[in-house]
């Protein structure tokens, strides 16, 4: 991976986090062990592992397993954000039946409060 390809990645990373955390109430950090131990872009996020794409050709299967199977590793839920040049943050939210519904960054955090009050009895 080039250096510019990389650093693309981590600005996108920091850019969703940065949204995601406001929405949520709560500053949210990179993974920056995910290169070296093939984790997710983000564990920070309780219940869930959280894979974040910043390209034009959409992979989208392809990045749903490789979300699915960082969080199997962790034992969470797996999440996907993804986004094109001027185009708004998509998500994938993992469903009850194992599958996953597209929805926008909104939803995603919607999704992230309902499980956590569901399982925490709190938004955080």
């Amino acid at each position: 991976m080039s250096a510019a390809s990389r650093n693309k990645g981590q600005k996108a990373e920091r850019e969703l986090l940065k949204l995601l955390g406001e929405e949520l109430g709560h500053v949210l950090q990179r993974n920056i062990t995910q290169t070296r131990g093939g984790g997710a872009d983000c564990l920070e996020v309780r219940g869930f592992s959280i894979e974040i794409k910043r390209q034009e050709r959409l992979s989208r299967p392809a990045w749903w397993r490789q979300a699915c199977e960082q969080a199997e590793r962790v034992n969470a839920e797996p999440m996907l954000f993804y986004r094109r040049n001027r185009e708004p943050w998509q998500a994938y939210i993992h469903t009850i039946d194992g599958k996953y519904r597209e929805g926008t960054l909104i939803d995603a955090a919607c999704a992230i409060r309902e499980k956590w009050a569901r399982l925490f009895g709190v938004y955080a």
